[in-house]
């Protein structure tokens, strides 16, 4: 998450430095405008912003996170002893809507003080991420 934000802040500040206008007391008209072609630097860093905008986009619990906990952890959590995830309101048991880092779920994924779930194959950033959204925008049954 340090990290989105660090691009983001980097990636911001230097748009806004690309963007500002070059003053100058002399024009020259006839001067021919160049048009560079986009780096691959500049292409990652447009995907980048492109897929922090995509992380406003409200969180689905139905298609989103239900499909990574019933692939991820439904073997393990699903009807045997410990811990159930078998539905929205058992999952709901170890979430504190609205705050991902005080949430067991989260904290689990991440291995934030307790034994990284799923143990031995974590779960790609982005699915993390999801979980992460989900839970900040609320955690809610949709």
């Amino acid at each position: 998450m340090k990290n989105r934000l660090f691009l983001l802040t980097l990636t911001s500040m230097l748009f806004f430095a690309a963007c500002s206008p070059v003053t100058s007391d002399v024009v020259d008209s006839t001067e021919e405008i160049v048009v560079e072609e986009t780096t691959p630097e500049e292409e990652e860093i447009q995907q980048e912003l492109a897929s922090i905008d995509s992380d406003a986009v409200e969180v689905s619990f139905s298609q989103d996170v239900w499909p990574i906990l019933e692939e991820y952890a439904l073997a393990a959590h699903g009807g045997k002893g410990g811990v159930f995830l078998e539905s929205y309101m058992d999952i709901m048991e170890y979430i504190e809507p609205g705050n991902p880092e005080s949430s067991l779920l989260y904290r689990a994924v991440i291995g934030d003080g307790m034994k990284q779930m799923p143990p031995g194959n974590p779960l790609p950033d982005e699915l993390i991420q999801t979980i992460y959204n989900w839970i900040e925008q609320g955690a809610k049954e949709n």
